[in-house]
């Protein structure tokens, strides 16, 4: 733990892979192994170490292993581009973490939980969970990750609210070389998403620093790739460089961070007017790769702007499942509406998540409300199950 703090990332995994001794129980340092190799995106290896778990030992008698476990599903589930599947995991990992008194594993699955929801434009959903992180923060809980726990409360009121209402957020993490080392390591995908939003507060000089963090950050990760294409990212996105954006869309293990930098090239290739059909190419990509990891408001973002370009997108993958009465006959578009106005949004709020104008919410409304055969935005509400409080999966 000391090293992965340290952001001294390979000597920490190579620690975690070494034998203990007989008093500690090895089931719980091998799942702390898979869970540093899921962080920095070693799929594969940390599929092996699962594997061998699994074969060698017993882990179901043990409620602290099982909630262990589940955490460590859930994290990976989130690493591999599948945003419904973290979500599901995390879910019945809050029930066995706190039946087993496992309280220090709360974190984990409150960032899985928060990130995991407003990747599928459950924003109400997200800003809970990253309002629980505040909770365990004051219970001294989140001290082994506490980079990763302002980048899930950045993450979702960013997405309530805008980049102006997390602006001090992005400028401590930045700022801050404990919460940065901790976040690059196991978020690499960070970096850009931080150079963005602090070019978005106009200040380059901070996007800048984050660009020179993640750089140097790789020395300290050698030899994995994901820390290394986030630097490519990050820089790329801060020079307008295609070629760099290019490779880290390539190397990234991360099906959600590529398509994350394929919509950055795209972008960059419409502002330096290197053409529309290479930018419609990109974020068609992005649009594909976004869709796999079951991100719906990365997907709604990316469907704008093929819209803006004249290019239809397809099919908008729906956010979280809703299983209320006459939902079959909504179009994609008129189910986000509906899901996110029965959280409680307003027409603006609702077209900020889906990239669309306040005017074309409340047409869609007035088509969800005759297809629902309800009348108001609170029968509405009435009628759409929320899927957090029934553990129900992601859609």
């Amino acid at each position: 733990m000391s090293a992965w703090l340290a952001g001294e990332v390979r000597r920490a995994i190579e620690l975690a892979a070494t034998p203990g001794d007989d008093e500690n129980d090895p089931r719980l340092a091998k799942i702390w192994h898979a869970r540093l190799l899921t962080r920095v995106r070693e799929l594969p290896e940390a599929t092996r170490v699962l594997d061998e778990l699994s074969t060698s030992y017993d882990v179901t008698d043990d409620a602290g292993v099982s909630a262990a476990l589940t955490t460590c599903r859930a994290e990976f589930a989130l690493a591999s581009g599948d945003a419904g599947s973290a979500f599901a995991e995390a879910n019945v990992g809050l029930g066995l973490a706190e039946g087993a008194g496992a309280y220090a594993l709360l974190p984990d699955l409150h960032v899985v939980l928060a990130l995991s929801a407003v990747r599928q434009s459950a924003t109400s959903t997200g800003l809970r969970f990253a309002r629980n992180l505040g909770d365990d923060a004051l219970l001294g809980r989140t001290a082994h990750m506490r980079g990763q726990c302002v980048w899930a409360v950045a993450q979702a009121f960013e997405a309530d609210g805008g980049p102006a209402c997390v602006s001090h957020l992005v400028e401590r993490l930045i700022s801050d070389d404990q919460l940065t080392q901790e976040l690059l390591a196991s978020q690499p995908a960070a970096a850009a998403w931080l150079v963005r939003l602090a070019r978005s507060m106009g200040d380059e000089r901070l996007a800048f620093k984050c660009v020179v963090r993640a750089e140097s950050f790789i020395v300290k990760s050698w030899g994995f790739r994901s820390p290394y294409a986030a630097a490519l990212h990050a820089k790329g996105l801060f020079e307008k460089n295609p070629d760099k954006l290019r490779a880290a869309c390539e190397l990234y293990p991360d099906g959600w961070a590529s398509a994350s930098a394929a919509e950055d090239l795209a972008q960059t290739w419409s502002s330096l007017r290197l053409g529309r059909d290479r930018a419609a190419e990109q974020l068609k990509r992005a649009a594909a790769g976004y869709e796999r990891a079951g991100a719906a408001r990365d997907l709604a973002r990316v469907a704008s702007k093929l819209r803006e370009l004249g290019v239809r997108s397809g099919r908008v993958r729906r956010p979280m499942r809703c299983d209320g009465h006459r939902t079959g006959s909504l179009t994609d578009t008129e189910f986000a509406v509906a899901n996110l106005v029965s959280q409680g949004l307003t027409n603006a709020q609702v077209g900020r998540q889906l990239y669309i104008s306040a005017h074309t919410v409340a047409f869609h409304l007035k088509k969800i409300f005759r297809k629902m055969e309800v009348s108001s935005r609170v029968e509405l509400a009435r009628t759409w199950v929320d899927v957090t409080s029934d553990q129900r999966t992601v859609g």
